[in-house]
């Protein structure tokens, strides 16, 4: 399996960054989108291998972008790593509801995050 392409859809610069780096040092390829449209646009020229999407978003939120991706036949397959803070029970309810494959609070673990990317690549999905 080739480098995997990871689309980081998230409005806080610091969080973009500190993820791409980290993805890029586990040899991932990553594109970063600030906002809920140009996260789709991306998603829909990059053709990531999976999305990681914040909810709480200035203009389209994380719920209207999830919502979009699963509707569209050519973006519906990609696996979508839900971003949220705390432990919310309704952001986990909505993010299954909406398709999303897994759910990852904020401030993450590295290496959970890790290992749900990986997990996901296998066919995998579970929450942390």
């Amino acid at each position: 399996m080739g480098r995997k392409k990871i689309l980081i859809i998230d409005d806080e610069t610091l969080i973009l960054k500190t993820t791409a780096l980290l993805l890029r040092h586990k040899e991932m390829d990553t594109i970063t989108a600030t906002g809920g449209l140009e996260g789709i646009a991306l998603a829909e020229k990059e053709k990531p291998d999976i999305i990681m999407l914040d909810i709480i978003m200035p203009g389209m939120d994380g719920w209207s972008v999830l919502s979009h991706l699963k509707a569209d036949n050519r973006l519906s397959g990609i696996p979508v790593i839900v971003f949220t803070a705390g432990d919310q029970p309704d952001s986990d309810r909505m993010a299954r509801e909406k398709g999303a494959s897994a759910v990852c609070r904020k401030p993450f673990n590295p290496q959970d995050l890790i290992k749900t990317i990986d997990g996901l690549s296998r066919g995998d999905v579970h929450e942390q």
